[in-house]
């Protein structure tokens, strides 16, 4: 189990980025699931790029938590990053 623990950390940013997609939705039908499970997967690929920048910068880490960690904090950055957007455009287009 104990090599395997950073693949379940990276796969728990996964389910969490999946998740939050989910309960903000306002409408729970398949559309918006399929979308939400998307984003979280696009947000789990930039996880990857800031965890991979990151490594590239300081260099390898010999515990593989370390990066599984770094994916979820990249993960958590875009997921912020992406809901602050789109509240943003939301109250941008609303008509008065």
């Amino acid at each position: 189990m104990s090599e395997s623990i950073a693949s379940w950390v990276t796969l728990s940013a996964l389910i969490a980025s999946i998740a939050w997609y989910i309960s903000q939705t306002p409408d729970k039908n398949i559309n918006h699931i399929m979308m939400a499970a998307v984003s979280g997967v696009l947000c789990l690929f930039g996880g990857f790029l800031i965890s991979g920048a990151i490594m590239k910068v300081t260099g390898s880490f010999e515990n593989a938590l370390v990066p599984a960690l770094l994916v979820c904090i990249g993960t958590a950055i875009c997921v912020v990053a992406h809901s602050i957007y789109k509240r943003k455009q939301e109250t941008r287009t609303k008509p008065e």
